[in-house]
């Protein structure tokens, strides 16, 4: 069985969750989701498989696997672990960020500004990844990026109901630029702040009623 496939299965699958074709409760089976992305059942086998573990699925029985809903407490710890997690990545990464770095935080930035008022709101959920991506890659510590990974793959369950209007959006878009200015300035102070009352504050944005 090819990994490459697998691994494809698992982002596609991801990116349903992400988009909310795949909603919390849905079930899922081998046969519908290999229909779906057309491919054989073993490379969708291995996706649900590791979709389990990393808690986007859930087993309920031996015949039936869901989209796995998370409750209010959990979604309220899963924030609170990146809000500590993605500050102290902030804090690194201002200290560290290279004029290479800040363009590209700036590109990303510009163009999210660009497509905020589009109606193709798949485009800026992509891009805001990308964003914190790039600053957890630049804060440059392995285990951190991979604990904020963990934390992050659950985000997926609810990313998106937190940018789902544009008053939403147009607010994180605000927080970024704040982030960009104490990274140009490299007060790993501030960044960690700011990152902090980002991530806080895109909790208190979802629509979780």
């Amino acid at each position: 069985m090819s990994d490459s496939l697998s691994l494809k299965a698992r982002q596609q699958t991801e990116e349903f969750i992400l988009q909310g074709i795949l909603k919390a409760g849905d079930k899922i089976t081998e046969r519908d989701l290999a229909e779906r992305l057309g491919m054989s059942r073993a490379p969708v086998r291995e996706a649900i498989r590791e979709l389990i573990s990393v808690g986007l699925l859930e087993q309920i029985s031996a015949r039936q696997i869901v989209v796995r809903q998370l409750l209010l407490s959990e979604v309220k710890e899963i924030f609170s672990i990146r809000e500590m997690l993605e500050a102290k990545a902030a804090a690194t990464a201002a200290e560290r960020i290279a004029e290479s770095d800040l363009q590209e935080l700036d590109e990303l930035h510009a163009e999210m500004k660009r497509i905020a008022n589009s109606d193709d709101l798949a485009d800026y959920f992509d891009l805001n990844i990308q964003f914190h991506k790039l600053i957890h890659t630049v804060a440059d510590s392995p285990r951190l990026m991979n604990l904020i990974d963990q934390v992050m793959r659950e985000s997926l369950l609810f990313r998106s109901r937190s940018l789902a209007n544009h008053e939403n959006i147009q607010k994180s878009i605000e927080e970024h630029e704040q982030l960009i200015k104490a990274f140009k300035e490299h007060d790993q102070q501030l960044a960690s702040i700011l990152m902090a009352r980002h991530i806080h504050g895109g909790f208190k944005r979802l629509e979780l009623l």
